[in-house]
């Protein structure tokens, strides 16, 4: 017989719907009810799939919203440390500054110091040497008020007055050395002053020219403490801009949290309408009871006899995934070919987001094959098809 293939796939569950026990009435009125109401319930499963699938969108779509929230408060909070780290260094810079202007600073305070310490000196010396002129300025006047108030002797009174010529000469001289002496001391005290007064000016220059520069150091240290503050300010401000985009995010989180709880939610409740929708689509073929009745079942997957999940009980194999196995999975690579267990019609053939590609097969006698994750779908509906030969 020609061979049918249903598939590729990699995994394939048989479910087997058993018939109820009794006659089945023959078509009449209430056959049409029973037919009606079977059909309202239905429609009623794939609009609440449809409904479900609505939602899954929708949550999904909120996800997604949120997650590009997320990405952005990220990236202003990515930003903003950047912008701290830059903030930081020139804080850092800042500090060296102010660290080098203070050096500066002391190193011209000890500087001033040291002046005014040889100031004081100078002052000192510059006042012994006004003491000392004054001093010899006193004892010439008083030489002067001396030869004065004794006369000022002529030159024809020394003359008389000589008892030779020698003597004569030695009072001349004396007189001469006198003032002499008392000339060159007062323009020897004079220099001498006039030198110690010089550097005591230039000590005073040299002071005042450090005292300014200090007055200026003192200046770019405020200002490079006051940008040091506004910096400092300003990255005490974008810190707590980041800690409210923090907060930002783990908002943001919490609701991608509970969409993604939501999501979940729907999911299980799609895979729960969907297995409804397909259960009651091997119902419906079994109780059409397909064409010509069941003959016995051949192995569905002739390149695989791996069973990789059995019927019955099990640890569900993924978050949300049903812990009783309605059928067996069967390892094999894709690509690999399904075959109908049995001939009888095709009722089914659809996709789901939980069974994927499936294909329902009625055999007659109430039993009915379920074909799930296909990788291709090479069949429809209504299409009666003859036991597979292998």
């Amino acid at each position: 017989m020609k061979r049918r293939l249903i598939s590729a796939a990699l995994i394939f569950a048989l479910v087997l719907v058993l018939p109820g026990i009794g006659t089945r009435a023959n078509p009449g009125d209430s056959g049409n009810e029973e037919e009606a109401e079977e059909d309202s319930d239905t429609d009623a499963l794939e609009q609440k799939r449809k409904d479900t699938l609505k939602q899954i969108e929708s949550i999904k779509s909120d996800i997604s919203t949120v997650e590009n929230q997320i990405k952005d408060l990220k990236q202003n909070k990515s930003n903003l440390q950047a912008y701290i780290s830059k903030l930081d260094k020139e804080v850092n810079t800042l500090a060296s500054q102010i660290k080098n202007l203070q050096t500066q600073i002391k190193s011209s305070e000890a500087q001033i110091s040291d002046k005014k310490d040889e100031i004081e000196a100078s002052t000192a010396e510059l006042a012994k040497a006004e003491e000392e002129m004054d001093e010899q300025y006193s004892m010439m006047k008083k030489r002067i008020q001396y030869m004065y108030e004794n006369g000022g002797q002529s030159w024809f009174e020394l003359l008389l007055e000589s008892e030779s010529f020698p003597d004569l000469v030695n009072r001349i001289e004396y007189a001469s050395e006198m003032t002499g002496y008392d000339r060159d001391m007062m323009q020897q005290l004079k220099e001498a002053r006039d030198v110690v007064e010089e550097q005591k000016n230039a000590l005073e220059q040299e002071k005042q020219e450090l005292e300014d520069a200090k007055k200026d150091l003192q200046t770019m240290l405020s200002k490079v403490q006051e940008q040091q503050t506004a910096i400092n300010k300003a990255m005490a401000a974008k810190t707590q801009e980041i800690a409210d985009y923090q907060s930002q995010i783990n908002t943001a989180a919490g609701q991608q949290d509970a969409y993604e709880d939501q999501l979940d939610e729907q999911e299980k409740l799609l895979a729960q309408v969907e297995n409804q929708i397909a259960a009651a689509a091997a119902a419906k073929a079994a109780a059409d009871d397909g064409d010509g009745g069941s003959s016995g079942f051949m192995w569905p997957c002739p390149a695989s006899h791996r069973i990789t999940s059995g019927f019955g009980n099990r640890t569900a194999p993924v978050k949300g995934a049903s812990t009783y196995h309605k059928g067996i999975d069967i390892g094999a690579s894709s690509g690999s070919a399904i075959v109908a267990a049995s001939s009888g019609r095709v009722t089914t053939a659809t996709y789901s987001s939980s069974a994927g590609n499936y294909v329902v097969i009625s055999h007659g006698g109430g039993i009915s094959t379920v074909y799930m994750h296909a990788s291709a779908l090479y069949v429809s509906e209504e299409i009666p098809y003859q036991r597979v030969i292998r």
